[in-house]
């Protein structure tokens, strides 16, 4: 299993971070998709596409120390 954690500092052409959310390209079908670390999501969520990637998201924002990361 591959893993990316997103670097809010650098972070690349199809992937965004503000507040409690993530947005990720999946890596086996291409679907750009989105997580949500609050009840929307609950901070986990696989590729609505494919299924083949998961996406997390921190309650916490990246100032607050929190994390988003994309797993496949």
């Amino acid at each position: 299993m591959s893993e990316k954690v997103l670097d809010q500092n650098n972070l690349g052409m199809d992937e965004d971070w503000a507040g409690n959310n993530a947005a990720f390209r999946c890596p086996c079908c291409g679907k750009v998709f989105i997580v949500s670390g609050s009840r929307v999501h609950s901070g986990v969520r696989k590729c609505p596409n494919c299924g083949k990637s998961t996406g997390r998201c921190d309650i916490k924002s990246f100032k607050n120390g929190g994390t988003a990361s994309l797993e496949w």
